[in-house]
């Protein structure tokens, strides 16, 4: 929601300091000029009088002059005198005025734009300053709650996510190299143990098949790692109309061989009426996420146990038995390389199920709620927008 400008806005405050500045100026240069033009003119009237109380100057007999006419036209001559030089003595003290009501602006003008500005310079000099090595530095910016507070706060909130983003990224890529490092590590053990040189056909065949068995872990989770920065990056316009029970349909007729592997009951429950449960969501990355959950739930799981997947227009929960989770644990078993205690094929994990789900889940504005089923097992639950 748009915020209106306050009553000590920078807007406000520099209308209100630029119009009372304006209106003494142009108050100062109207009684300035005014003054110095009344003066002017009392000049002249004074000057005025000093010619008419000098003797008159003596005029030949011969020329007849009408009793009053040379009065009136010396009266004449001397009020046009005075009215061009109240005209000049206007001119020239309000084009003086002007220009020192400009200078007096400009002046009044550079004052108040330099005090209002610095918090700029502050926020500038703070954000050239920080990089990767100092993002826990903030601007905290003190004053009045106008824009530019306003923006030192935005920018203090966007380094604030920016810091958890960097902190969340060395977590990630500490946890995988220490993931990769297992298999390799277990790689190197067993061409170096079972390869030896009076190694027979049955240590060959062990050691291949474990090198196997660590060559598909490292796969799955670097697919894993993939699909994760796939889903960090957003959908950028990729979304079209996805039908959730079709896709829970395919992936549990694709799990059901594993889930009676495992001794796991696995079905399906559609609470949607025709066409179904539609969402704008990216096809591969929805498939993902249900092959996820629905993989997660089987393996982390116990024989005899169950595997229920919910589809209903408020959108997907999958709820399992299996091992006792502690509530506190089970909100984050989203974050990366954390698992729930093992069931009977959990090993096989890579940690990564939720957070791939996590990340899928948030690419697409949904909502993902984990919660500890207290006889054992998970329920998640995703809130999707229909179409």
């Amino acid at each position: 929601m748009r915020r209106r400008p306050g009553l000590w806005s920078i807007r406000a405050r520099t209308a209100w300091t630029f119009a009372l500045a304006a209106t003494a100026l142009a108050t100062g240069v109207v009684v300035f000029s005014n003054v110095m033009s009344l003066a002017g003119v009392g000049a002249g009237l004074d000057t005025a009088a000093v010619r008419r109380a000098a003797p008159a100057p003596s005029v030949p007999t011969s020329t007849p002059v009408p009793l009053g006419e040379g009065s009136a036209r010396g009266d004449a001559r001397e009020a046009v005198s005075v009215v061009r030089l109240v005209a000049v003595q206007q001119w020239q003290w309000s084009a003086i005025g002007i220009g020192g009501a400009g200078v007096v602006a400009g002046g009044v003008g550079w004052l108040v734009s330099r005090r209002m500005l610095l918090p700029i310079d502050r926020i500038t000099a703070t954000a050239n300053r920080i990089t990767a090595s100092n993002l826990h530095e903030r601007i905290a910016l003190d004053g009045p709650d106008d824009e530019l507070r306003r923006l030192s706060r935005t920018v203090d909130d966007l380094l604030d996510r920016l810091e958890t983003a960097f902190e969340s990224q060395r977590r990630f890529v500490a946890q995988a190299s220490h993931e990769l490092r297992t298999p390799l590590a277990v790689q190197r053990a067993a061409v170096q143990i079972g390869l030896h040189d009076t190694a027979d056909r049955g240590e060959v065949r062990a050691t291949r098949e474990e090198l196997l068995e660590q060559n598909r872990r490292t796969e799955h989770l670097v697919e894993s790692l993939l699909v994760l920065a796939e889903a960090d990056r957003g959908l950028a316009g990729a979304t079209q109309a996805v039908d959730v029970d079709e896709v829970t349909d395919a992936v549990i007729a694709a799990m059901s061989g594993t889930a009676a592997d495992a001794g796991v009951t696995l079905v399906h429950a559609a609470h949607t009426g025709p066409p179904g449960l539609i969402v704008a969501g990216e096809p591969t990355l929805l498939h993902q996420l249900l092959v996820n959950l629905v993989g997660n739930a089987v393996e982390y799981n116990e024989r005899d146990g169950f595997v229920r997947v919910t589809t209903s227009a408020a959108g997907i929960v999958v709820e399992n038995s299996g091992p006792v989770v502690p509530v506190s644990d089970a909100v984050r078993l989203v974050e990366p390389f954390r698992r729930c205690p093992s069931g009977p094929r959990a090993p096989q994990h890579s940690g990564l199920g939720l957070s791939i789900v996590a990340a899928i889940v948030q690419a697409h504005g949904w909502a993902l709620v984990i919660t500890a089923r207290p006889t054992g097992g998970l329920v998640v639950r995703i809130d999707v927008s229909s179409v």
